[in-house]
């Protein structure tokens, strides 16, 4: 990854646990947001959540691995609470499969829809490409 699509994915994720309303303060934020970071290096591990993912994130944060799903369910219950999945939901036109998502399925959609962003990005003309363009 290049440094603009690493900013691009960092501002990304930050908009959309903003909307989740799951806030920095949170020990889930950072778990949350560096999931999503993993999975995108290596897409495979979105099937391994458990066991792969979690086992990461506790060495990189130095937590055990129970307190690493604790504390993501806890921010995914803060977002709800909050109102937070409902305006995430009609934002993106996203449905979580129940009213309250699970640590991996929110993971998972965060990280499809920054590949989805991503993939969209690509395809945007070019600035030069504007020029040349009829109205």
């Amino acid at each position: 990854m290049n440094l603009i699509t690493s900013l691009k994915i960092e501002e990304d994720l930050t908009i959309y646990l903003l909307v989740l309303k799951i806030t920095p303060n949170l020990k889930g934020y950072d778990l949350i947001k560096e999931g999503v970071k993993i999975i995108l290096q290596d897409l495979s591990k979105k099937h391994h959540v458990n066991q792969r993912l979690y086992f990461e994130l506790a060495n990189s944060f130095d937590f055990d691995m129970d307190l690493v799903d604790k504390a993501m369910r806890n921010a995914i219950d803060v977002s709800y609470k909050r109102g937070g999945i409902c305006d995430f939901e009609k934002s993106f036109h996203i449905d979580f499969s129940s009213q309250k998502p699970t640590p991996r399925e929110l993971i998972c959609i965060l990280s499809e829809k920054i590949v989805l962003d991503l993939n969209n990005l690509k395809k945007r003309p070019k600035v030069n490409e504007y020029k040349n363009m009829k109205v």
